[in-house]
C-alpha cells in the first residue's frame, strides 16, 4: 500500500475544555498518512489519479478552524473520517494531532493523540416476509446508500425463499449487500437495528415473520464474539437464503473461522439439501 504524507502541518484554532481555549486559538500540528494506490498516477503522471497533499492541507485547516471541540480525540477522529469520505482513493488514514502549547504544567514537547480509521468491507443479509417485502428491502437500501459512513454499496439479486427455523409462516424475499463502512462492528449493529426499527420491525418471537431483517454476515476478516453480536454470522453456513445471494457477490470470500470459501459453503449446503 502506498502512502501520501503530510507531516506536522500547523493550524491555529480553538479546541479544548478550558474556557480560554474556546476563544484564544492555539497551535495544532497535524500529521496525516493517507493510504492509497499509486499505480494509476505513476503511469499517467496525473494529479487527479492520486490524493493531493496540498488539498489535504486545505481540508484539515478548514475543518480545524471551523469547528470547536472539547477533546482533541474528537478532533482527530472526525478529521480522519473527513479525509476518508472526501477522497475516494483513500482506503485508510493514520492521523496524529499534537498540541504543543497545551495548558498544563511541566516541561514537554507536546500533548497529542493518534488515530487510525479505514474502510472495512462488510456483507449483510437482508430479508422480509411481511407486507410490501420488496418495498422494505428498498427502504433498507435507501438508508444504507444515504449514510455517508458507507460507500460502494451493492445489492445482489433478490430471491424468494421458504421460511427458516419453524416459526415464520410466510415466504421471504432475501438478498445480500456488499459495502464498505467506517462503522465499528457495534456501531454497524446499532445502525442496522435502527433501520429495522424504522422499517416497522417488531420483535415478538425469534425467527418469526418480520417486515425487515438485517444481519451482519462478515465484517472484514474480523471475528467478533460479544454478548449481542457474533461475526461471522453463527448460522450462515446452514442458510441457503444467505449463501445463495452471498455467492453472487463474493464466491471467493474466505470464512475466517470455518476456513472455507463462500462458494464451498454454498455447494456443500446444496449437496446436503
Amino acid at each position: 500500500m502506498d502512502v501520501v504524507i503530510l507531516k506536522d502541518f500547523e493550524v491555529k484554532a480553538c479546541h479544548g475544555v478550558n474556557p480560554e481555549e474556546k476563544v484564544n486559538p492555539q497551535r495544532f500540528l497535524f500529521t496525516a498518512e493517507i493510504f492509497t494506490d499509486f499505480s494509476n498516477c505513476a503511469k499517467s503522471d496525473d494529479l487527479s489519479q492520486t490524493i493531493s497533499y496540498s488539498d489535504v492541507k486545505k481540508t484539515l485547516r478548514s475543518f480545524c478552524e471551523n469547528n470547536c471541540f472539547d477533546l482533541i480525540e474528537t478532533l482527530a477522529v472526525k478529521a480522519a473520517e473527513i479525509l476518508l469520505k472526501k477522497y475516494p482513493l483513500a482506503s485508510k488514514v493514520k492521523l496524529t494531532v499534537k498540541k504543543p502549547d497545551a495548558p498544563m504544567s511541566g516541561v514537554f514537547d507536546y500533548a497529542g493523540v493518534s488515530v487510525e480509521r479505514e474502510w472495512t468491507t462488510v456483507y449483510l443479509a437482508l430479508g422480509s416476509s411481511m407486507g410490501d417485502k420488496g418495498g422494505y428491502l428498498d427502504f433498507a437500501m435507501k438508508r444504507l446508500l444515504a449514510d455517508d459512513n458507507f460507500r460502494n454499496v451493492k445489492e445482489s439479486n433478490r430471491i424468494v425463499t421458504k421460511p427458516y427455523g419453524g416459526v415464520a409462516k410466510n415466504d421471504f424475499v432475501n438478498s445480500a449487500v456488499k459495502a464498505e463502512t467506517l462503522y465499528s462492528p457495534q456501531e454497524l449493529l446499532a445502525c442496522i437495528n435502527e433501520i429495522e426499527k424504522n422499517g416497522d420491525r417488531v420483535r415478538l418471537e425469534r425467527w418469526g415473520d418480520r417486515t425487515l431483517d438485517i444481519d451482519i454476515v462478515f465484517y472484514g476478516d474480523e471475528i467478533v464474539e460479544d454478548d449481542n453480536l457474533c461475526v461471522p454470522h453463527i448460522d450462515m453456513q446452514n442458510r441457503d437464503f444467505v449463501l445463495a445471494p452471498l455467492n453472487e457477490l463474493c464466491p471467493n470470500k474466505l470464512h475466517p473461522v470455518l476456513k472455507k470459501r463462500v462458494r464451498e459453503l454454498y455447494e456443500n449446503l446444496t449437496k446436503t439439501n
